[in-house]
């Protein structure tokens, strides 16, 4: 007995009865003159993945699924361009959403990728034409454009002729929602839509590293951006100047904050989409510690139980200055304390803050919350960004009068924050009677669990890079004998040789009792009475205990 799709969705713990029935409710709502079917709402309402919709139908149908196929008869290969023009035109296959794939002359069978497979008129088509049967192939949107495109590329490459049209098998839609569904099933951080030359590009940064996923006809750029634009409530017509928007979706059961930020290239816009996690959902900041060695967090805590002063964490775009700060007041967060956050934007939405969204396109700038929420009697502030002298000037007037400050600055390391500082205005009496710590951080990637492997002779590579001191000055922390591992790559990684990533972290204490010149070299003096750990001594600890390769500390900090 044949089960239904939502009975086997079910059975795979992907859908529950109510989805089910909500499911067969919109169905039997919709206006249009083809139903829509069971998978293709599953998946517009966000209830699972179509590449779960597929592996559910070939379980049901006993169809084979399209890459399969291709690794068993195919040698995992895409097919020859040959037969997509030995069977009609490629415009044709384009039209009816499908590809030929495989001919087995001796069964006379034409294997053939399709998106409906429950459209007989290909079929009809083959065996009227060239006296062939057909058999079909579960594919997903996403691989029958690679087919295409595989197409396109050898054409241009030889002369040949693009495809001008937007393929009816990628209709904007759905090509959107896609993306974005993998770029959450692969855990991308962000994803980058870039136009150049003749190309257009999907990119997803990956544990900090981007890399490239699609191709799409360049024809489809202006429908993607505008689609992009229509989601985040951005103006469509305005493609001169950049925009900023935010887009909230409900894909593969989750709720999911997304941040757009649009810009105009020589070539056409360009979009970025940050993944931002939900309030509905457990976020890293709100249920982690900081991952940091013992005598950094003893440090931390030691300067966030200090009643007023200023905290600020350093680092450029993407190296979790963000989550750090979130991770800090969720252990600051309780009913003695009132907690205010001024950002652009809001990144993490938490309990038991007020949380404050800048808006400068009415007036709403940093300078002017600020002003307001110091009147709202908060205990802690978090300021985004201290991106001027005014801001800084209400931070320290702020610090001054009793309140703790948590805010980020863009510096390369701790030392040089207290210059920045001076730099944009900020007297250096005020500097030193204020600032109670400052906390440069990098994300660097971990080591695959499953693949990766010691390597002697990253000893010596170690050794170059400081090891020896790091040990001698640390030995409470380094591990007695190193694990030095390198990267090997793997289905687990996606062949990367790396899965997730960790912080590393430079802290440096201050004390108003510091009386020395707001410069490098006094600075550093300090910092090494504090004997304070750089970020490649403690990147260089991490990989000595095998969690990262030196490869990838150099990456970073070099």
């Amino acid at each position: 007995m044949t089960l239904f799709l939502g009975e086997i969705l079910c059975e795979q713990g992907l859908l529950t009865q109510s989805d089910v029935d909500n499911v067969l409710s919109i169905q039997q709502q919709a206006t249009s003159v083809k139903r829509p079917y069971f998978g293709e709402v599953c998946v517009s309402q966000g209830y699972c993945t179509e590449a779960d919709i597929l592996q559910a139908l070939s379980v049901q149908l006993e169809l084979p699924l399209l890459q399969p196929f291709l690794d068993e008869h195919c040698g995992g290969e895409a097919p020859a361009d040959e037969l997509l023009t030995r069977f009609f035109s490629e415009e044709w296959w384009s039209q009816q959403q499908a590809f030929p794939v495989f001919v087995n002359e001796q069964q006379n069978m034409l294997y053939i990728a399709q998106l409906d497979i429950w459209d007989e008129f290909v079929a009809s088509s083959v065996e009227q034409h060239y006296g062939l049967q057909t058999h079909p192939l579960l594919c997903s949107n996403y691989e029958l454009r690679q087919l295409f495109s595989g197409v396109e590329e050898n054409a241009a490459m030889h002369g040949g002729s693009i495809l001008e049209q937007e393929s009816s098998t990628a209709p904007v839609v759905k090509f959107v929602n896609e993306c974005i569904q993998r770029a959450i099933k692969e855990k991308a951080s962000d994803i980058h839509f870039e136009i150049n030359r003749n190309k257009f590009s999907v990119r997803y940064r990956v544990d900090g590293v981007l890399r490239t996923v699609d191709q799409p006809s360049v024809s489809q750029h202006a429908a993607v951006l505008s689609r992009i634009k229509l989601m985040a409530g951005l103006d469509i017509s305005e493609k001169r100047l950049p925009q900023d928007g935010r887009i909230r979706v409900r894909l593969s059961g989750m709720q999911v904050d997304i941040r757009v930020a649009t810009t105009p290239t020589v070539y056409g816009e360009n979009a970025v989409l940050r993944l931002l996690s939900n309030e509905q959902q457990d976020t890293s900041a709100s249920v982690k510690k900081l991952d940091m060695f013992p005598d950094h967090l003893a440090a931390i805590d030691k300067i966030i139980s200090l009643k007023n002063g200023i905290f600020l964490i350093t680092g450029p775009t993407g190296s979790g200055k963000t989550t750090s700060l979130y991770t800090i007041l969720h252990s600051l967060n309780d009913d003695n304390n009132k907690i205010i956050t001024v950002e652009d934007p809001v990144e993490y939405q938490m309990k038991g803050l007020t949380q404050i969204q800048v808006n400068s396109d009415i007036g709403l700038d940093f300078a002017t919350v600020l002003r307001s929420a110091l009147r709202q009697d908060p205990d802690i502030m978090l300021i985004g960004e201290m991106r001027d002298k005014e801001t800084a000037q209400i931070a320290i007037q702020s610090a001054l009068t009793g309140h703790f400050v948590l805010s980020t600055l863009h510096t390369n390391d701790a030392p040089s924050s207290f210059v920045r500082l001076k730099d944009i205005g900020i007297p250096d009496y005020l500097i030193k009677s204020t600032l109670v710590g400052v906390m440069a951080q990098r994300l660097v990637r971990k080591l695959c669990p499953v693949c990766s492997s010691h390597d002697h002779a990253q000893a010596s590579r170690a050794a170059e890079l400081g090891w020896q001191d790091v040990s001698k000055r640390w030995p409470h922390i380094a591990p007695v004998s190193p694990e030095w591992k390198v990267p090997v790559g793997c289905d687990h990684c996606n062949g990367t040789g790396y899965k997730g990533r960790l912080a590393i972290f430079e802290l440096m204490e201050w004390s108003a009792e510091y009386d020395v010149n707001i410069d490098i070299q006094a600075l550093q003096d300090i910092a090494d009475i504090q004997n304070m750990r750089n970020l490649r001594q403690d990147a260089l600890l991490r990989a000595a205990f095998g969690e990262t390769s030196i490869d990838e500390v150099l990456r970073v900090v070099g």
